[in-house]
């Protein structure tokens, strides 16, 4: 794998220690005291899920744009949908809990944009190599 590539998968796994840090340091906001309770997972346990999830999805994608290219667009649709139906499993507990802790909700799904917007600027920087 090219010195390139891996750089995404570093760069990928700093943006998911960063973002955590940060949303660790949320919770200590004055207010959001109760939010820190009562959590169906932990969030390194969630961070830790998507970062999985995305390094899987961007090897795949490296290794399919090596071989053909013209089916990288349909791959990452693919891949997307395949990791949606797992997030979902993943977070039924927390979507039937969402009454008692309505934060770890939308703490969930931002997340999963968050891994999903990295996912398809590497796609896209992908789709725009010249080669």
């Amino acid at each position: 794998m090219d010195k390139n590539y891996a750089s995404v998968f570093i760069r990928t796994a700093g943006l998911a220690v960063v973002f955590l840090i940060v949303n660790f340091l949320v919770y200590y906001i004055p207010g959001m005291e109760y939010a820190r309770g009562g959590a169906q997972y932990p969030l390194a346990l969630v961070y830790g899920f998507f970062l999985l999830l995305s390094l899987i999805i961007l090897g795949i994608l490296i290794k399919i744009s090596a071989k053909n290219k013209e089916q990288l667009g349909y791959a990452f649709l693919l891949l997307t949908s395949i990791k949606m139906a797992l997030s979902y499993v993943f977070a039924r507990p927390i979507i039937s809990n969402s009454v008692e802790n309505p934060t770890e909700k939308v703490n969930f799904f931002v997340i999963f944009i968050l891994f999903l917007a990295i996912e398809a600027y590497y796609t896209a920087r992908l789709l725009n190599n010249k080669q």
